[in-house]
């Protein structure tokens, strides 16, 4: 019998080809290296990751790109996975550019390989192989180093780039969210992600995607027993998720005062009048606004400080879903913590390093102080 390795076959068409293959959805990436001191850039949907121990990835980049040519020099290069609203940002790497970058925010990755700063994910990979295959070569990359933030991907799909469907997602993650806010779901009972699906209906696996998505922001924990269950929020658990925030901030803003530029200076203090109306008289106006508004104040100010890895870390406390939990047992508030986060930038504002610490401080015992008062509350009920 003929061997179908080696026998002659008959080849697809290439324009059949080309519109079929374009049937398949990926995601989009801008692949970045830097190569005799020069950055360099390109638009790529074929990506896929290959191994998970260890930690690998593939690209195909077309041979004649400049960017291939340099990554093959330089023997480094980062996936920068973009968020749906970066359209804009994969047609420019997609094209010809005199400077890609240009008018980007872009940081230095570990390896010296140029990262987005605003993508939904990086990864930072060294080449371990490169083989050619028709007119790409295929790149096997050692991952050295991967973030994300929250978001959702950019999507490709026949020559277009788009969103991702993701209607039946959301409507799960928000009904859930909400079950787990309101009391709803009782502490450590497992979730049956069938009945979840049967009570809403939607297909189970838009409830586990919405689970799992709970479980990144610390709202649901998954125990490997029993599946995914709501943990109760101890105080506890609380103050020192408040006082790690707490240790966070002050490192970062030891290095940050007097660095900072004026436009995310700007960008601070709009986000610090956003808290403002969501206080009142000594009471949440919306407890669950404040949370969200409150979250994003104190994130913009650890990535203005500490960059990438210290604002990884504060997400990972998940400060705002037990925020937002545990404040809703009581509306008391104080007026002081808007009044801190005033005097924060302020403080920023003179470069006045030990003013910004002692603002740190004070609003750490201050938001102690209420988060106590809420369980005080709730016990109380």
């Amino acid at each position: 019998m003929p061997d179908p390795r080696t026998t002659p076959a008959h080849t697809c068409d290439r324009d059949v080809f080309r519109d079929v293959i374009g049937h398949f959805a990926s995601g989009v990436t801008v692949i970045t290296t830097v190569a005799g001191g020069q950055r360099h850039g390109m638009t790529a949907s074929a990506v896929s990751s290959l191994s998970m121990d260890p930690p690998m990835l593939l690209a195909c980049l077309n041979r004649s790109a400049p960017t291939r040519v340099a990554v093959s020099r330089a023997g480094v290069f980062a996936v920068n996975i973009l968020s749906e609203n970066h359209g804009h940002i994969a047609e420019r790497f997609a094209t010809p550019h005199a400077d890609k970058f240009a008018g980007l925010a872009v940081t230095e990755g570990s390896t010296g390989v140029p990262l987005l700063q605003d993508a939904l994910a990086c990864l930072e990979c060294r080449v371990t192989e490169d083989v050619e295959g028709g007119t790409h070569s295929v790149l096997f990359g050692a991952v050295e180093r991967a973030e994300a933030r929250r978001g959702s991907p950019l999507a490709y799909f026949r020559g277009r780039f788009g969103r991702l469907e993701v209607e039946a997602d959301d409507a799960a993650y928000a009904e859930l969210r909400d079950r787990a806010l309101t009391g709803r779901i009782p502490p450590g009972e497992p979730l049956d992600v069938q009945l979840l699906a049967d009570e809403l209906r939607l297909e189970p696996w838009h409830v586990h995607h919405a689970l799992t998505k709970l479980a990144a922001e610390g709202m649901i924990a998954r125990d490997p027993g029993r599946g995914y269950v709501l943990a109760p929020i101890s105080l506890t658990t609380v103050l020192d998720a408040l006082d790690a925030r707490c240790l966070i901030e002050m490192g970062a803003a030891e290095v940050a005062v007097g660095s900072v530029s004026r436009e995310q200076l700007d960008e601070l203090r709009r986000l610090m009048e956003a808290t403002r109306p969501l206080v009142r008289d000594g009471r949440f106006v919306d407890v669950e606004r404040y949370a969200a508004a409150n979250a994003r104040f104190h994130e913009h100010l650890v990535s203005i400080a500490g960059g990438r890895t210290a604002l990884q870390a504060y997400r990972a406390l998940a400060i705002p879903a037990m925020m937002a939990r545990t404040l809703r047992r009581s509306d008391e508030a104080d007026d002081g913590l808007i009044a801190d986060h005033e005097a924060l930038v302020d403080a920023f504002e003179r470069e006045d390093r030990a003013a910004v610490r002692d603002v740190i401080a004070r609003h750490t015992r201050r938001s102690k102080d209420t988060h106590r008062q809420a369980f005080e509350a709730g016990a109380s009920r």
